[in-house]
């Protein structure tokens, strides 16, 4: 496990996205397609919204990469976590744990009162999602057969405290 010292997370920069990609790639090829689009898209925009995405680093190597992102009707005090991988050569060293507890922090720093995450049934997401049970959050909601047959769209959800 790395020591507090050793690991820092910081906002993802463009340099940031081949590293990223590969994490995630090395996760799930299509999900890997679909972020290296997103990024390209993302660094490409000004300013890039309201969306906020951050990587973990351990020395100088990129070992993880979280985010978040408003609700797409701009529902006030909810976000969305966004992009929730860690390198398979650093999973079950604490660094996940650290990736949702900072994105939980931020979520509340920034006043949200809910922030939700989408994932999938398959049993490849089964250790993000007893992560995400274990930090709180509780499954409002599932689309049966969304990726494919026996493959769930499953929404969870956390309350945050109040910002007002």
């Amino acid at each position: 496990m790395p020591s507090p010292t050793e690991l820092t997370i910081r906002v993802m920069t463009q340099a940031d996205i081949f590293a990223v990609v590969a994490i995630i790639t090395d996760f799930s090829v299509d999900d890997g397609r679909l972020a290296e689009d997103y990024y390209e898209q993302y660094f490409r925009s000004d300013g890039h919204g309201d969306e906020q995405n951050y990587v973990a680093i351990i020395g100088d190597e990129v070992v993880g990469v979280t985010g978040l992102y408003p609700d797409k009707y701009e529902w006030p005090g909810i976000l969305w976590l966004n992009w929730f991988y860690v390198s398979s050569a650093h999973r079950r060293k604490g660094i996940g744990g650290s990736l949702l507890d900072f994105t939980i922090k931020t979520a509340e720093g920034l006043g949200c009162r809910k922030l939700y995450l989408d994932t999938s049934s398959d049993s490849d997401y089964a250790a993000a999602v007893s992560k995400y049970e274990k930090s709180g959050f509780v499954r409002e909601g599932e689309l049966k057969d969304y990726y494919a047959k026996g493959d769930h769209y499953l929404i969870y959800g956390l309350s945050l405290p109040s910002a007002g």
